[in-house]
């Protein structure tokens, strides 16, 4: 296959498509502004100019990008993002009246609107606020700072918050934020020796004064990377540097080294829970002051009353009804909304109606022929183990219980519990005939659920 040519051609062809799904404006502002690299090992390549259009891309349209590409090439693929050279690292001017440009270029590579001024606070992330804050005026003091929550509440937000702070008292300062993905390709990519060596990389990442580190979850069975980012934060440790991690569950909970957890735990750990209905009113108030929307304060009132996932969702609502008004020309109405975001309005019944562990048991045992006492029994045949990992991930997804609760429902211990979480879940992301067979079942449990019978 010619890379060159056929990506080009695929790219062309992908956002003419996209245009279709998101708009024009949105295909001008954000889409149009990536290079298309290539196409290697079911790898899309993609390299963007900043860090702003890399968490736009990634949050709102990766999905759709993906699912496009595979329609074009007939593969799964991932998507593998790189900084443009041009952005990322900055030529600074040999005058000496103009040294302290390259630190304020490298604030380009940090979103401009993630500041603390307008991280909106509440109980749900008041203490994670608090101390984000004084890691930007006092870096080294709390260290490690680990964050975790569902995705879409805010943590990446405090992180470029934090590196805004940093720069705001010491312009100089040496701060990388990534992703923990790209931490794993580039050090794949250096091992291998298809970009800068493994010293250039282990140069880049241990001479830094703060590694803002995004979804450590992503080290998870990657055991050489993990390696890596052990020595790397023992490094920075060491000299006092700052190191801030994201995650999506707690320290305890990731099937990491203990080793790398135990130095997590040794720092400042905080959490973000779900923002409550005065939070999120106070989010929609300024996001729609932010983007000028005419949108009264009955309308926020009922957005925040019926979506109340997360943050980013929150938004998404909002600049979709906005952007609907403006565009057809009519005057806002909670009955428009209603219709417009009627695919995120949170069900109150439904979420009142909780799913019951032996319920998934028995679901899951119908769909792979198996009884119920298995699931508890000692039997390790595939036939069973493979059922039991399905329904321990279930557990973790549908219940509230804790990951010892749910070892206890099973007769295994919470490190069982984890290992079937990730594995089922990487293959979520692997297999698209495995990801629809769990929907399936996932959408059987709440339709007997729902109905409050089993059949």
């Amino acid at each position: 296959m010619d890379n060159l040519t056929d990506i080009k051609e695929i790219w062309q062809e992908l956002t003419k498509k996209l245009e279709g799904e998101v708009g024009l404006e949105a295909v001008d502002l954000w889409i149009r502004q990536i290079k298309p690299l290539l196409i290697e090992n079911d790898t899309l390549k993609l390299e963007v100019p900043n860090s702003t259009i890399y968490n736009t891309v990634k949050q709102r349209y990766e999905e759709k990008i993906l699912k496009i590409a595979a329609g074009l090439t007939g593969k799964t693929l991932s998507i593998n993002y790189s900084m443009s050279i041009a952005q990322a690292e900055p030529k600074p001017a040999p005058e000496p009246a103009a040294e302290t440009r390259p630190a304020s270029m490298r604030q380009l590579s940090f979103n401009p609107n993630y500041t603390f001024e307008t991280f909106v606070r509440g109980a749900s992330n008041r203490f994670a606020y608090a101390t984000a804050e004084g890691v930007a005026n006092n870096p080294g003091q709390t260290n490690p700072f680990f964050i975790y929550s569902a995705p879409g509440l805010g943590k990446t937000h405090l992180l470029h918050a934090i590196a805004h702070g940093i720069f705001k008292n010491n312009p100089s300062a040496k701060i990388l934020y990534t992703a923990s993905e790209n931490f794993v390709n580039e050090y794949i990519d250096a091992v291998r020796g298809k970009a800068e060596s493994a010293e250039q990389f282990r140069s880049k990442y241990r001479k830094l004064d703060c590694l803002l580190l995004d979804d450590i979850q992503f080290l998870v069975n990657k055991e050489r990377s993990e390696e890596e980012f052990f020595y790397t934060f023992n490094t920075l440790f060491e000299s006092k540097k700052q190191i801030v991690v994201t995650s999506d569950r707690p320290p305890r909970e990731l099937a990491l080294t203990q080793r790398l957890i135990s130095r997590f735990l040794a720092g400042g750990v905080a959490d973000i829970k779900n923002p409550d209905f005065e939070t999120r009113v106070a989010i929609l108030r300024q996001k729609r002051d932010f983007h000028k929307y005419d949108i009264p304060n009955d309308i926020i009132t009922f957005i925040a009353e019926n979506v109340r996932k997360n943050i980013r969702e929150l938004e998404g609502c909002l600049i979709t009804a906005g952007s609907f008004f403006t565009s057809m020309n009519i005057p806002p109405s909670i009955d428009a909304v209603k219709e417009i975001i009627k695919d995120h309005i949170t069900d109150s019944d439904q979420e009142e109606n909780k799913v019951e562990i032996e319920l998934i048991k028995t679901v899951v045992g119908e769909k792979f022929n198996i009884d119920a006492k298995d699931f508890n029994s000692r039997k390790k045949t595939e036939a069973v183990a493979f059922p039991r990992q399905i329904a321990m991930y279930l557990a973790c997804e549908l219940t509230d219980m804790s990951l010892p609760d749910i070892g206890e429902a099973f007769s295994r211990d919470h490190t069982t519990v984890m290992y079937a979480r990730d594995k089922i879940s990487r293959m979520l992301h692997t297999d698209a005939f495995f990801n629809e067979n769990v929907n399936s079942i996932i959408a059987r449990v709440k339709v007997v659920n729902n109905s409050g019978k089993t059949r």
